[in-house]
């Protein structure tokens, strides 16, 4: 499974993805991978609607930090397996954590946090 937060590149240079019917690039490297990934889980965001928790591995949190600091202002995606699933401008860094929300419904967000994880 490749799981990557990355950073969305306003000039066009990057990977192209699919993005609600339009174009997107997203930089290289991505800011996080699969490999940064602690654990996923299926979560109620403060509105009540279905998205998933997911937790970085502490030797990543820095790295991570650093990379959405950058970004304050801009777009960065959350893609799975090559399909985007979130584009949000970040408000401010993060690092240990990170929550997916807007996922159109509970079985969707339970079957990508099994998907993810393998359990």
């Amino acid at each position: 499974v490749d799981v990557r937060l990355s950073a969305v590149d306003a000039e066009g240079k990057g990977t192209p993805v699919e993005w609600q019917g339009g174009a997107l690039t997203l930089r290289e490297p991505p800011i996080a991978g699969s490999a940064d990934i602690a654990d996923v889980r299926y979560v109620l965001d403060n509105g009540n609607q279905p998205g998933l928790q997911i937790r970085y591995r502490p030797e990543a949190h820095q790295r991570i930090h650093d990379g959405t600091a950058a970004l304050v202002g801009q777009r960065a995606a959350i893609s799975v397996d090559g399909r985007v699933l979130m584009v949000a401008t970040v408000a401010g860094p993060f690092g240990e954590s990170m929550l997916l929300s807007g996922l159109s419904s509970i079985a969707e967000a339970q079957a990508l946090e099994k998907h993810i994880t393998g359990r």
